[in-house]
C-alpha cells in the first residue's frame, strides 16, 4: 500500500511538472509561433491580392491584342479591296490601249499606201493599175478601221477622256466614219494629199487619247 502510494505521488509530480513544462514552452514558443501565423497570414493575403489584378491584365492584354488583330484584318481587307478594284481598272484600261494600238498599226498601213501615191515620181496615171490597187488597199484597210471595236476605258478613267473619246468613237466602240478620209478609186492626188494628212491627224488624235488614258490610271 505504501509502495502504490509512492508511485501514484510520483506519477502526479511527474504529471504536474510535465505540464509546467508544457505550460513555460508555450509562454516561450506563443510569439513566435503568433508571429509565423502572421507572417503566413499575410503572405496569403499578398498573393490573394497579387493574383487578382494579374488575372484582370491578362484579360485586358488579350483584349487589347485581340482588337489590334481584328483592325489590322480590316485593313488588310481593305487594301485587298482596294487592289482588286485597281486590279479591275488596269485590266480595262490595258485592253482599250490593246485596240488603239490596233487602230494605229492600220491607220499606218493606210498611210503606206497613200504615201505610195504621193511620194511616186513621176506621179501615177489616175487610170494606172498600181494607182488603183493602192487605193483599193486603202479601201479595205477603212473598212477594217471600221468595223475594229474599242472598249471604252473603265470609270472614273472614262469621265476625263470622253470629249476626246466621243470624237472618235461611237458607243458602241466602233470609229467613227467621220473620222476615217474616205477616198475612190478615182480620187484625185489632191484628195490623196487631204486624205493623208487627215491620216496623220487622225494618228496623233488616237496616240493622245492612249496617253491620256494612260495618264489618268497612273494618277488615279
Amino acid at each position: 500500500m505504501e509502495v502504490n502510494s509512492i508511485q501514484t505521488g510520483q506519477q502526479f509530480n511527474n504529471a504536474s511538472q510535465q505540464q509546467q513544462a508544457r505550460q513555460v514552452d508555450a509562454q516561450t514558443q506563443s510569439p513566435v509561433v503568433k508571429e509565423a501565423d502572421v507572417a503566413s497570414s499575410a503572405a496569403l493575403q499578398a498573393y490573394k491580392q497579387q493574383s487578382q489584378p494579374k488575372s484582370e491584365s491578362v484579360v485586358d492584354t488579350v483584349q487589347i491584342k485581340s482588337s489590334s488583330v481584328a483592325k489590322n484584318l480590316d485593313t488588310v481587307r481593305s487594301i485587298e479591296q482596294m487592289h482588286g478594284r485597281l486590279n479591275e481598272l488596269i485590266k480595262g484600261v490595258r485592253q482599250t490601249n490593246e485596240d488603239l494600238n490596233k487602230a494605229v498599226e492600220t491607220v499606218a498601213q493606210m498611210q503606206g499606201s497613200l504615201t505610195s501615191i504621193v511620194k511616186n515620181y513621176p506621179p501615177y496615171p489616175i487610170d494606172s493599175m498600181e494607182r488603183r490597187d493602192l487605193l483599193m488597199s486603202y479601201m479595205s484597210l477603212r473598212k477594217e478601221i471600221e468595223n475594229l471595236m474599242v472598249p471604252a476605258p473603265p470609270q472614273p478613267v472614262y469621265e476625263k477622256v470622253k470629249s476626246m473619246w466621243e470624237a472618235m468613237f461611237a458607243q458602241n466602240g466602233q470609229m467613227q466614219a467621220s473620222a476615217v478620209p474616205a477616198l475612190e478609186t478615182g480620187a484625185s492626188d489632191k484628195k490623196v494629199q487631204l486624205a493623208s494628212e487627215g491620216l496623220d491627224n487622225l494618228s496623233e488624235q488616237l496616240g493622245g487619247l492612249s496617253d491620256k488614258i494612260t495618264q489618268t490610271l497612273i494618277n488615279s
